[in-house]
């Protein structure tokens, strides 16, 4: 990653995001070859076009398939990624028509909504980068995902001082290489030797050859590779400034081949230095800077009214206490001046002792003999209906039985049984004792 400019807006409209373009191309001016990864954003489309209309505009493969999967389904979804990663266009055309033959209204949705740059086929090779995501955003949002809640003015100064640190970081790594290329790119392209066992090799003379695709002993494609023009029919090698599988099969059929030697300048030690050359010159804190009057007063931005039912209670503040405010207020005893108590209560040392709790009064009548009760109409209603049921008598019928056609009821006891008499145990004497 490296961090070119930065800035701070409240949305990502087409003036801002002009406003931003304006102040990178007075940074970086014109470059001849440049390219600008976006997620689809239509706001910067515009701006783009209207800033910086000879750059190439590519669009995030991963935003535009996050927008694929809701319109389409199934294995169409697998077999946009090889349409994509390709290099070449006959590659391209393969692979999509295999796609419009299954689902043919992909080609129009593509055009209608995705029209940037997002296949690798049609990258320009004097760019020399071949990203098809914006991978590289998402890992400088990790880097400052720590600082992001910061005020404005101390996350400016945060980011400053940590891409001051990060220059000077990079410099001194500058400093210590003594190679002519960079070493972590030399070795890549030496451990990716090590994977060329499917590709067969016909040299040709003069740098040039032929490296043929075998898969399960079958020929499957064939590619032209110039070790003088570093050229390859597949087009990474174009693309990436750095040999690919082709070429690398190609170039360890030589004699004591120098990687270093088929790398384009942009991977040389020269450019990294020549990147992180210019220094951040330290900066005091704003209370030590010079006061100049600007002849205006900057005011914060306008905010937006926020959609739905507008908030009518106070927002309260950090410090004060959320949730029921019951029982956060004691009351105050007029005779001690003691918290959570009154005069009368039994709490107040000048009180006397304390009193006791009034015992709560019996509620209902009292339990009696269940032969005194007189029962109840429904119950004596029903006398005639339990007594006519067939089956055995419970308790309860006997209960509510009427004796001789009064109105009460009188309750049979059933008889208890008597306990038995256990026999006496009866007790021997010790052996010991006679």
């Amino acid at each position: 990653m490296y961090p070119v400019a930065f800035g701070f807006f409240d949305s990502e409209t087409t003036d801002n995001w002009t406003w931003f373009f304006e102040q990178l191309q007075r940074a970086i001016g014109n470059p001849p070859f440049l390219a600008l990864s976006s997620d689809a954003c239509k706001g910067q489309e515009k701006a783009v076009k209207n800033v910086f209309p000879r750059a190439e505009h590519r669009e995030c493969f991963w935003h535009l398939m996050q927008n694929f999967i809701k319109k389409f389904q199934g294995p169409v979804y697998g077999n946009m990624y090889p349409v994509a990663r390709t290099f070449t266009e006959n590659r391209f055309e393969h692979y999509m028509n295999k796609i419009l033959d299954t689902t043919p209204e992909v080609a129009s949705w593509l055009k209608k909504n995705h029209n940037l740059l997002w296949m690798r086929c049609r990258f320009l090779e004097e760019i020399k980068c071949d990203f098809i995501t914006n991978n590289l955003a998402e890992v400088f949002n990790n880097w400052v995902k720590d600082i992001k809640d910061l005020p404005i003015a101390e996350l400016a100064d945060t980011l400053r001082s940590k891409m001051m640190q990060l220059y000077a970081k990079q410099r001194k790594i500058g400093e210590r290489l003594q190679d002519t290329m960079l070493p972590i790119v030399v070795r890549q392209l030496q451990a990716m030797t090590r994977c060329c066992n499917h590709l067969r090799v016909v040299e040709g003379g003069n740098h040039v050859a032929e490296v043929t695709e075998v898969t399960n002993e079958h020929e499957v494609l064939r590619h032209a590779v110039n070790l003088t023009k570093h050229k390859c029919s597949c087009r990474e090698w174009q693309v990436l400034g750095k040999p690919w599988p082709h070429a690398l099969a190609v170039i360890t059929t030589t004699r004591n081949p120098v990687m270093a030697d088929y790398l384009h300048p942009y991977y040389s030690v020269y450019n990294f230095r020549l990147a992180y050359a210019g220094i951040i010159q330290p900066l005091t804190d704003k209370f030590q800077w010079p006061k100049v009057n600007l002849g205006f007063r900057l005011l914060p931005p306008m905010t937006k009214r926020s959609v739905g039912r507008q908030r009518k209670n106070r927002i309260p503040g950090c410090l004060e206490k959320k949730g029921r405010t019951k029982g956060l207020w004691q009351i105050t005893c007029n005779s001690c001046g003691g918290k959570g108590h009154r005069e009368s209560g039994p709490k107040c040392p000048n009180n006397g002792t304390k009193k006791k709790r009034k015992s709560r009064a019996k509620i209902g009548r009292p339990l009696g003999d269940a032969s005194s009760r007189t029962p109840k109409r429904q119950k004596v209603a029903r006398n005639d209906s339990n007594t006519a049921s067939p089956g055995p008598t419970t308790r309860r019928q006997l209960a509510l039985s009427n004796d001789g056609g009064e109105g009460t009821s009188q309750q049979v006891a059933t008889p208890r049984r008597s306990p038995r008499n256990k026999a006496a145990k009866k007790l021997t004497p010790r052996k010991g004792n006679k």
